[in-house]
């Protein structure tokens, strides 16, 4: 196990962007969005997912030195070409010129194509909420990464498919929500499997169809596949991503013949609620529901109620303090990059 401030491990992801060609501010982007992910407890998308971006620059899928910018645009929308750039430069991009536009004409949409891993999902949505304006970001694998049955199947057709939304209060943080559409992320799974824990029933099927908890049985050959979240209505929310994030954005849709699994296509919305009432005003009632919804008595050996976002917060806050810990096989996939990258990779435990 290591454990390390952020501070260190942000020091430390910066300089192995910087060694694939990143400019500062890029890496300095990018490992400020992986370990904002460890932070708040998304460890499935931390530090570790440094591996799969290395992986990619020395394949040529993924150019460091690349740099997003809007192909077409309207007052109100704009579609960009992320040019193969690390995914969460592209991202924070097209989420500034949602925010942007959403300010002028009060409701934008941003589509983006060749945009590489974009990581934590409500990174994007919690930017648009703390400028005030509602935001809503779906991501799909550009039709790649099919590992989610449809409901009813045993085959795998669709990619985890996640949906972000952030909703602005006025003192208790508001609504910050971002799940997959599929029973639990793939990188969760990836997770279980390398901590040597079971999946919880319901996740997964294996290559035969069958359920199991066996989170191996993903990353087989012939491998499984996950279940999509909540049944059907899952499975429904995931084609709305695929319309959103893949056709429309033009980043691709699941097909027999998808593109590369590591371009994500992202449809992005956002919402200036001061064209339909005063932003004070609206902020106020956020809390007065998020308040009111907590007031509900805890169910015999759950609760208390919190409202998405809560949990995150009072995660990150818990690990600033303490520091960030990674388990063997995660601080060795990180090490081994820092190693290829030739950067020191012998720092001690905090």
């Amino acid at each position: 196990m290591k454990t390390m401030s952020a501070e260190t491990l942000q020091a430390l992801v910066t300089r192995a962007c910087q060694r694939m060609g990143a400019r500062p501010g890029d890496a300095a982007r990018v490992a400020t969005s992986l370990v904002r992910a460890n932070l708040c407890g998304y460890d499935s998308h931390g530090v570790y997912r440094l591996a799969q971006y290395h992986e990619w620059w020395k394949k040529g899928l993924l150019d460091p030195t690349a740099r997003p910018v809007v192909a077409a645009e309207t007052t109100s929308a704009a579609k960009v070409d992320g040019r193969n750039a690390f995914g969460q430069v592209v991202a924070s991009f097209a989420t500034q010129v949602a925010i942007q536009k959403a300010r002028t004409s009060g409701m934008a949409v941003v589509t983006v194509m060749a945009c590489n891993h974009v990581g934590r999902l409500a990174e994007y949505a919690e930017a648009i909420q703390q400028a005030g304006l509602i935001g809503l970001v779906t991501v799909n694998d550009s039709g790649a990464g099919q590992c989610v049955v449809p409901w009813g199947g045993r085959d795998p057709r669709l990619a985890t498919n996640p949906i972000a939304m952030g909703i602005p209060g006025e003192t208790d943080g508001g609504i910050l929500f971002d799940f997959s559409t599929s029973a639990a992320a793939q990188g969760r799974v990836r997770q279980l499997l390398l901590r040597g824990e079971p999946a919880p029933p319901g996740w997964l099927l294996d290559a035969d169809g069958k359920h199991t908890t066996d989170p191996a049985c993903l990353f087989s050959d012939p491998p499984g596949a996950l279940l999509p979240a909540g049944g059907h209505r899952g499975f429904a929310l995931s084609l709305a991503v695929e319309v959103f994030s893949g056709i429309l954005s033009g980043a691709g849709l699941a097909r027999t013949d998808p593109g590369p699994e590591e371009m994500n296509g992202m449809f992005i919305l956002a919402l200036d609620v001061t064209w339909f009432m005063p932003r004070e005003q609206f902020r106020a009632q956020v809390d007065q529901l998020t308040a009111y919804v907590k007031t509900s008595r805890p169910a015999p050996g759950a609760g208390p109620v919190h409202i998405p976002g809560e949990n995150s917060r009072a995660e990150e806050a818990r690990r600033r303090k303490e520091g960030i810990t990674l388990n063997e096989q995660n601080w060795a996939k990180v090490a081994g990059v820092l190693r290829d990258l030739g950067l020191p990779d012998d720092l001690p435990s905090e």
